[in-house]
């Protein structure tokens, strides 16, 4: 047994190395040598394999996974350093393409059956951006959009043209996070201070995701005691300091860490705070008419101020034993109108007249409070010497909580929440995963079986005091909102999965049972609970089967194919099941509805090629086409209610009476969504950058509100966009600079283009048109420097510059009456003790 360098494990701190290509043996203790690492490795092992050549900056543990990608050999982390060993092989290991640099494709170092439709953003990337909110980090992948607003809280995520909360569903640390489902409200609310990577899977075919997520799925890590400890440290703490002009918000966070001397257990408390202006448009938003007397660049009441802390407990037992517990919680407390995924229109000149400037402004405010948590525990078992069992057992709950009140003073209405009004989601999941590695005859398998159960409560409560609620029928004005109706949803799930490996060829079949029931609470409000409205919020259930067929075919060690084909669906939500009204048309909960259903299908390649330019560098292509057809779309019942009205031209009354009382959604027309994608990425020593282009469109049976006229154009589609980056860097100087820029087309495909009324309606589908933008474009500068030298070393800076030009824009897919947020220069410089 050979040991090298250094009695403990080196940490995230990049360093210069420089290997020559040599036997395995050698470049192993040549690089313990440079990264200060501990790697133990049997002679035997390595003999007669070649070790790479090395040259570049790299975090140490980086640097090694770079030599070892293609040689057969493993890495086993241990109390006493790391193992370097042959690996078993498995059906997944002898068929990947690995990557000659670190990129976003895969996880970034390999590429394989289970990630080719992966794009994973490390702690790099995150750290560079210095984003305010997970969706804005992910803006620039192709086929990934930001809606909402820059506002706090308004952000929602649209992936390949779908972009609903139950949709593109998020976890963190494997935590299930429902999305927000509160009208005019952004839908995940997790500080990206505390993250780490995150992976985003685009379309619905991953076998762990159940009941939704047509879009896709995002997946969040937080940070660890490992990611922080510096070379040569067991315990060590962390000081940042963060500034961003555009709003002068600063950003306070500090962190303690440590590991056991025997690497039993590593442990992170890490705190962060916001605390900022109201944010600066590009310029004033336009105002034609004039309108509006005082109408600032500076908008009002759009201020950060947010408390966040993650702690985190990892145990290592032995080698083949782990356990994972982490908690984490963010608090954001500000004045703010309804509304935070739209800007509101500034005060009229008979506004100002009534209330002064400052009233007008303050009697559509609510004191908002928002507060998310999330536990999240898991136990990983894998014995060295049974490759039957690879077994993890989580369980995680989450909540969010948010609170809206308003000033005596204030104007209150139902549709905004009255004077209070309390939300909570609260989820709890458990799963058990075990995963097999055998083989039969020329296959190879790993087999996954894995069953989860899931819990998600919505509770909400709003109070209103004016004159037409108080009374027994709106039980003195305590309900639960219509539009937000209280509920269970409970699941099951059991999934298999294989994935058959023969020679280049993966084929993963796979297989996934959900049955859902779901159960409303009855409202508090005698009007909003009565059976002759069609009021029912007794149970529903729903339950059926997901087939998924991927293959993966490695044509070459640089070229792979890939294609996905999936079945699945979704289950109605609590608010599109349980929502009702009071009237005499469309009054009714919807108990039946149909599931949502997609036929998803997926197919690209992806290639690295190595040695193009320069020695060393590397460059990965991957291009992907996508089809998703979904059936059964469900949707709210608005406009034509019957094909007697589309024809008549009458009422709904006049003409529905057969079909009436009517439920507040149903289920309407097919949606076809196509799309193109492809993304570069290119590294050398020096240079570095990046090239892609995403381009969809969509298709509706029927308009949105008359099922029965004619097809329109789909709601939500990205246009087309392209993002560029151009980077070198500077390892004389410990520096990284680089370009980027977003290239977005105009949008000029709405529904309303084919049906902007009719028979039985005079507006069509103009209510239901996402944002019509003009072309656009972006650009940011970004640096960072990671001194080396003494008295420097353990110091970390990072500069960007947001909207570098001050381009003043409606962004794709942007709220109502959303600018551009204008130049935001945004520094951090972080100190490791």
């Amino acid at each position: 047994m050979i040991g090298c360098l250094m009695s403990t494990i080196a940490q995230a701190q990049p360093r210069d190395f420089e290997l020559a290509a040599q036997p395995m043996g050698s470049a192993l203790t040549a690089l313990a040598r440079q990264g200060q690492l501990q790697i133990f490795f049997e002679s035997d092992q390595v003999q007669g394999l070649q070790g790479r050549a090395l040259r570049g900056r790299y975090e140490p543990v980086e640097a090694l996974h770079q030599l070892l990608l293609g040689s057969g050999l493993e890495l086993v982390v241990t109390p006493g350093g790391f193992v370097v060993r042959q690996q078993a092989v498995t059906a997944r290991d002898e068929n990947t393409i690995e990557l000659g640099s670190v990129s976003i494709v895969g996880d970034g170092r390999q590429v394989d059956s289970s990630n080719v439709g992966r794009s994973t953003l490390t702690s790099r990337e995150i750290e560079q951006r210095q984003a305010d909110n997970v969706p804005s980090l992910l803006q620039t992948l192709p086929g990934v959009s930001m809606g909402g607003s820059p506002k706090p809280g308004g952000q929602t995520m649209n992936i390949w043209g779908l972009g609903d909360a139950e949709d593109v569903p998020f976890t963190l640390d494997g935590a299930t996070k429902s999305g927000f489902e509160r009208y005019q409200q952004g839908t995940v609310f997790i500080e990206p201070e505390l993250i780490k990577s995150i992976e985003v899977d685009k379309g619905p075919h991953s076998v762990f995701t159940g009941n939704g997520g047509f879009g896709g799925t995002v997946h969040m890590e937080t940070k660890d005691a490992q990611d922080l400890l510096q070379e040569g440290r067991n315990a060590g703490a962390m000081l940042k300091y963060g500034y961003h002009s555009n709003d002068q918000q600063k950003i306070y966070s500090g962190a303690v860490y440590g590991r056991t001397d025997d690497g039993f257990a590593d442990s992170l408390l890490y705190l962060t705070g916001r605390d900022g202006r109201d944010i600066k448009l590009a310029d004033t938003i336009p105002d034609p008419d004039n309108r509006y007397p005082i109408n600032p660049q500076r908008l009002p009441n759009t201020s950060q101020d947010l408390a966040a802390g993650l702690f985190k407990l990892n145990l290592h037992p032995t080698e083949e034993h782990d356990v994972n517990l982490s908690w984490s919680r963010s608090k954001s407390t500000r004045w703010t109108p309804f509304s935070s995924s739209s800007y509101p229109t500034p005060p009229t000149q008979s506004n100002i007249n009534q209330y002064g400037y400052e009233g007008a402004l303050r009697r559509f405010l609510a004191h908002r409070e928002t507060i998310d948590t999330t536990w999240a525990s898991k136990y990983h078992f894998q014995p060295l010497d049974n490759p039957w069992v690879d077994l993890t057992f989580s369980y995680a709950q989450s909540k969010v909580e948010q609170v809206d009140e308003r000033e005596q003073s204030a104007f209150v209405q139902v549709a905004t929440g009255g004077r209070k009004m309390d939300t909570a989601y609260r989820d709890k999941v458990v799963e058990l995963r075990n995963t097999s590695r055998f083989d039969t005859g020329v296959f190879s398998h790993e087999l996954t079986l894995g069953g989860a159960w899931r819990k998600h409560n919505r509770d909400t409560r709003m109070y209103i005091d004016t004159s037409t609620y108080n009374n027994a029928n709106y039980n003195f004005g305590r309900f639960q909102p219509t539009f937000m109706p209280s509920g269970e949803q409970l699941t099951h799930s059991f999934y298999v999965q294989d994935v058959l490996d023969y020679g280049r060829l993966t084929i993963t079949p796979s297989m996934r049972f959900d049955s859902v029931r779901n159960e409303g609470e009855p409202n508090l409000a005698p009007v909003y609970n009565n059976s002759a409205r069609g009021h029912d919020y007794s149970s529903q259930s729903y339950s059926g089967w997901s087939p998924r067929l991927s293959l993966f075919w490695r044509a070459t060690e640089q070229l792979g194919f890939f294609a996905d084909y999936t079945q699945t669906w979704r289950a109605p939500l609590i608010d599109e099941q349980y929502e009702v009204q009071n009237s005499t048309t469309r009054p009714a909960t919807s108990r039946d509805l149909d599931p949502e259903r997609i036929h998803a299908l997926r197919f690209g390649s992806v290639v690295n090629l190595g040695d193009l330019l320069v020695n060393g560098d590397s460059l990965q292509v991957r291009t992907t086409l996508f089809r998703n057809k979904i059936k059964d779309e469900i949707f709210k019942n608005v406009g034509v209610g019957c094909a007697e009205q589309a024809a008549s031209n009458g009422t709904l009354s006049g003409s529905c009476g057969a079909y009436l009382p009517q439920g507040n959604y149903r289920n309407i027309g097919d949606l076809t969504i196509e799309g193109f994608e492809v993304e570069s990425f290119y590294d050398s020593a020096r240079v570095f950058g990046a090239l892609s282009y995403s381009w969809m469109s969509g298709e509706h049976e029927g308009a949105y509100t008359n099922p029965w006229g004619p097809d329109v154009w789909a709601r939500g589609i990205q246009p087309a966009k392209w993002v560029a980056t151009l980077g070198v860097k500077i390892p004389e100087a410990d520096m990284r600079l680089g370009w980027q820029g977003e290239f977005v087309r105009k949008t000029d495909r709405l529904p309303s283009d084919r049906y902007s009324g009719g028979m039985g309606s005079s507006v069509g589908d103009t209510f239901y048109d996402h944002f019509d933008n003009a072309s656009y474009d972006t650009h940011r500068v970004f640096a960072s420097w990671i001194p080396q030298q003494a008295g420097l070393k353990g110091t970390e800076v990072n500069f960007v510059v947001d909207n570098l030009f001050n381009r003043f824009y409606q962004p794709a897919l942007s709220g109502d009456r959303v600018y551009s947020q204008g130049r935001n220069a945004k520094i951090s410089v972080t100190r490791f003790f």
